[in-house]
């Protein structure tokens, strides 16, 4: 086919879903409207499971709900970040008792992952979205949140860094891990 009957075909195309009322194309989303949603996704019950020595490093862990539009689609996140003084092991050994106790059960074996990378550990629930703990580094938290989150592990006054997050389509509906 020519450029010329191409671009022909474009315009029919065009042309046709628009008096049609139809469309090929899946329609985008936006977060318009999803207020509700976004605050329904906050309040998960297993959102609220914390190793008892993990605090909130932003102290504002509400604050980390949201809906972003991306790439012409969009979608509700709700998470929060905790510095812990423990270890890595103690914070999956904690999750993997709590979780699946409040009905959500990881989907890969619960190990400390390999060293230099982030590990990320996701939890499934049958009617509820998924779940993910993510051990954050550093300079991740500061390029990303512009948080200043203390001592690296390791060091005096170590300690690390964990997020415990949701992620959900713009209506609220469940998305896998």
């Amino acid at each position: 086919m020519n450029m010329a009957g191409f671009r022909m075909l474009l315009v029919v195309l065009f042309a046709g879903t628009t008096l049609s009322a139809c469309s090929f194309f899946a329609p985008f989303t936006t977060c318009e409207g999803t207020e509700s949603a976004v605050a329904k996704l906050n309040g998960l019950p297993a959102l609220q499971l914390r190793p008892e020595r993990a605090t909130p490093l932003d102290r504002e862990p509400a604050a980390q709900a949201q809906c972003t539009e991306d790439s012409g689609d969009a979608y509700l996140t709700a998470g929060r970040l905790y510095s812990y003084d423990g270890s890595r092991e103690e914070v999956l050994d904690y999750y993997g008792r709590e979780a699946p106790a409040a009905g959500w059960h990881p989907i890969h074996r619960l190990d400390t992952g390999p060293d230099g990378r982030i590990a990320v550990f996701c939890f499934e629930s049958d009617k509820r979205p998924s779940i993910t703990l993510a051990f954050e580094s550093p300079e991740y938290l500061h390029e990303f949140y512009g948080a200043e989150p203390g001592p690296a592990p390791g060091g005096p006054g170590s300690r690390i860094w964990f997020s415990w997050s949701t992620e959900a389509a713009s209506d609220g509906s469940r998305m896998d891990c």
